[in-house]
């Protein structure tokens, strides 16, 4: 009976790790992808500064969305300090709740990275359609 406790805490403690492990992967991940989505975020400007001032309206506007990776990389952080300090005592439904909220910030910031690579396509094309235009001589 005992040797059958001592299994069963000792499977629970190995899952119990398996999800920390789980949750602080997805963390590093996610701050990975919200930096790159930031790197890319600032490229903008200079793939646009060829194109017609209508154009770079649109850039800018991109470009607002920047706070938002910042206040993003803020949330993570926090979710690390709250795992550093209630880790130990946290329930398994609490740790649970955090690695689905991850999750679906990854899946949400992965969809946000396309469409900014699909923007970014379109800066490019468009930038290089303006680029064969015929420039009309200066009076």
């Amino acid at each position: 009976m005992v040797l059958a406790i001592a299994w069963e805490r000792e499977r629970r403690l190995r899952g119990r790790r398996r999800l920390l492990a789980e949750i602080l992967d997805l963390a590093d991940a996610l701050e990975r992808e919200l930096f790159e989505c930031r790197a890319r975020l600032r490229e903008i400007p200079a793939l646009t500064a060829t194109l017609p001032p209508a154009e770079q309206l649109s850039a800018r506007a991109t470009l607002a969305a920047e706070p938002q990776v910042q206040d993003a990389l803020r949330d993570l952080l926090a979710h690390r300090l709250w795992l550093k300090e209630h880790a130990d005592h946290a329930s398994r439904q609490s740790l649970l709740s955090a690695r689905d909220a991850l999750a679906a910030t990854r899946a949400s910031l992965e969809r946000q990275l396309s469409r900014l690579a699909d923007v970014r396509a379109d800066f490019e094309q468009t930038r290089a359609a303006t680029a064969l235009w015929p420039v009309e001589p200066q009076r």
